[in-house]
């Protein structure tokens, strides 16, 4: 074999070896991230943090309708002026400030008037006339207190107007401060969330750290007759609400 033969053996067996060397490198490097990565995947624990407080209402609002009718427009118009300022009388005489009670306008329905109606001929009373007045207060016990002494309004003739929908002339109560809330909740839900990480751990033999993610899930709000009032036009007709907050979160186990 010649010289030149040989240089080019030795430099083919450089080649092959460096292109071995590097392969195992490589090989071992990702061999070893992905160890890495399933050591730390496989080292965490997800759990649920709980948290449920009762909270009284800071604001209600409580619409007192009222309706009449008649064959004479001015006559229920008269009926009904008068209901709404008795009714007004009755709330000051509560303790409603003025600046609490707001008129709301008339509204007169005309029943010959309208072009279609299945009753025609069946009618008793031409006019229907309704009006209401609205309160809105801090004053939340004033309003529970008010709202048993309604029966006052009706040995004087006055008569409360249900809900158009068909329901009870109830207050609303909502808690206006729930974004103030918010922060303390989220903060109770993550140590309790960690109190039961913690609890798994020590059965595990492991230690948690820190959070590795978190969601903060479903923030609900329940009346004390368990109606969810999270919805913006859920009842809200309990001056108590619990609310409740379930977070997920996942931590590290060391």
């Amino acid at each position: 074999m010649t010289s030149s033969e040989n240089r080019s053996s030795v430099l083919a067996a450089l080649i092959v070896g460096v292109c071995l060397l590097v392969g195992f490198s490589v090989g071992g490097y990702f061999i070893g991230k992905g160890g890495t990565r399933f050591k730390a995947d496989t080292r965490t624990v997800t759990v649920k943090g709980l948290v449920e407080r009762e909270v009284k209402a800071d604001q209600a609002i409580w619409i007192l309708r009222f309706r009449r009718a008649s064959e004479d427009l001015k006559d229920v118009h008269a009926k009904i002026i008068a209901d709404r300022e008795t009714a007004f009388a009755f709330l000051q005489n509560q303790g409603f400030k003025e600046g609490d009670i707001n008129r709301q306008p008339t509204r007169t329905i005309d029943k010959l008037a309208r072009e279609y109606s299945q009753n025609e001929g069946k009618e008793r009373f031409r006019y229907v006339v309704t009006s209401s007045l609205v309160v809105t207060t801090a004053n939340v016990d004033l309003v529970i207190k008010a709202l048993g002494a309604t029966e006052e309004l009706l040995k004087v003739g006055v008569m409360l107007d249900g809900e158009p929908d068909g329901g009870t002339a109830n207050p609303r109560y909502v808690v206006t401060k729930f974004n103030a809330l918010r922060p303390q909740l989220l903060a109770d839900a993550t140590k309790n969330a960690r109190l039961t990480a913690q609890q798994f751990a020590s059965d595990s033999g492991v230690k948690v750290g820190r959070i590795r993610s978190a969601n903060q899930g479903n923030i609900q709000i329940f009346g004390t007759d368990g109606n969810d009032e999270s919805a913006p036009y859920s009842p809200t007709s309990t001056p108590v609400k619990k609310i409740r907050v379930v977070s997920t979160f996942g931590f590290e186990l060391t």
